[in-house]
């Protein structure tokens, strides 16, 4: 995300002048560098909040929570809106099964990048993390062949 945003701030230095005097623009470009400020702000947080859930600290993991909930949300939202606008655009133009070949690659995209952060929630969530978290966590066997 650090190196995304960043890129994003080079970008926006190299057409801010355009986007800021040229009426036509999209809004979007006019507030580019405000969205990788933003962006390098969330991808801090996620770093410390990653260091610091290794540490077993709790306050990250609540943090972690909140970040992917946000991130699948925005991923099923942006899914929504890729999936009607591709449909809208190409279904006066070309095959239908062009504009069913877009929307299944929206619905496919979302799960490959859905799947894993429900997966991290699930994780998140259960005993195990809570637990090790809490300082409640069993030993494993490993440690207690040891001992």
């Amino acid at each position: 995300m650090c190196l995304s945003a960043t890129m994003a701030l080079f970008s926006s230095v190299m057409i801010g002048e355009i986007a800021q005097n040229e009426p036509d623009m999209p809004f979007i470009f006019k507030i580019f560098p405000l969205l990788a400020i933003v962006q390098i702000g969330v991808a801090v947080l996620g770093l410390a909040s990653g260091i610091n859930f290794l540490k077993l600290k709790a306050w990250a993991r609540s943090v972690l929570e909140g970040l992917t909930w946000l991130l699948l949300i925005f991923i099923v939202g942006f899914m929504v809106f890729w999936v009607f606008n591709w449909v809208s655009m190409t279904s006066d133009h070309g095959p239908s099964s062009f504009s069913i070949m877009g929307a299944v690659m929206g619905v496919l995209i979302t799960g490959i990048y859905g799947v894993p952060l429900g997966i991290m929630l699930k994780y998140l969530r259960g005993p195990k993390v809570r637990n090790a978290i809490n300082g409640t966590a069993e030993p494993s066997h490993s440690h207690q062949l040891a001992g």
